[in-house]
């Protein structure tokens, strides 16, 4: 048993990292986040048996769409055979969804020669996939998906197998770092409108709403917003470094 590191072009064989957008026809996820713009579905893990898929997705709806709303249209769709709401918030939701598969694209990928490294994140009527796959054979590959669906690379770099190392998605990350009072904090002086600009409420307006007082929200707002925008800067200064 051998192991091949990506980057390792000894052997002549290198890998492309490309980011692609992609339409497919009878698709649930293109066709509600088309019809419900500012909403978003993250796949977190797909299940496929014959007949059906079932897959675990994070729903982000933040625009005039209530997550309620986005539910209830995934849950309406005619490929779409039921929704189980695991968690919800004001505009977010984990779900787990059952639908048929012959209106799923991801049988196709996988038996691709493109390997998904990322989440797919599908949004306003498309899918934005991260896929790794062998340099020689790139073009042949792209061009017998485009003959199938309708696919545009967005970019192709280089894969490295010396980049940081992540184990969750962006919005995952921020989760796990945030305490439970940083996160109510954040959550509902964004909603009663601290973070407008220019502001409409002070921090008083914030402490009132969570019942606190106003050194101790200050507080949770501070650190809350030092971690998520670390974590924000970390991510910007790490894609700057890709050649696009």
């Amino acid at each position: 048993m051998s192991v091949t590191r990506i980057s390792d072009a000894d052997d002549g064989v290198s890998y492309k990292q490309v980011e692609l957008d992609l339409w497919h026809p009878n698709c649930w996820t293109l066709e509600v986040t088309d019809d419900h713009p500012s909403t978003h579905v993250i796949e977190k893990s797909l299940y496929p048996t014959d007949d059906q898929i079932k897959g675990d997705f994070l729903l982000v709806a933040d625009g005039e769409t209530s997550i309620e709303t986005f539910v209830e249209a995934i849950d309406d769709h005619r490929v779409v055979g039921e929704v189980a709401v695991l968690k919800q918030s004001d505009e977010r939701a984990r779900v787990v969804v059952n639908y048929e598969r012959t209106s799923s694209i991801v049988p196709d990928i996988v038996n691709s020669e493109f390997m998904p490294v990322d989440p797919v994140h599908i949004t306003e009527g498309t899918e934005h996939w991260t896929v790794l796959v062998r340099a020689d054979r790139l073009g042949d590959v792209v061009e017998a998906m485009q003959a199938e669906y309708d696919v545009d690379v967005s970019s192709i770099r280089e894969a490295d197998s010396k980049e940081s190392v992540e184990f969750a998605d962006f919005v995952d990350q921020v989760e796990d770092r945030l305490s439970a009072r940083q996160t109510e904090s954040l959550l509902n002086a964004r909603r009663i409108g601290y973070y407008n600009w220019p502001r409409d409420v002070s921090a008083d307006a914030v402490a009132d709403c969570l019942e606190v007082s106003k050194p101790t929200v200050l507080e949770h707002l501070r650190k809350g917003e030092q971690k998520v925008l670390n974590l924000c800067l970390d991510e910007l200064e790490r894609r700057q470094g890709r050649p696009r």
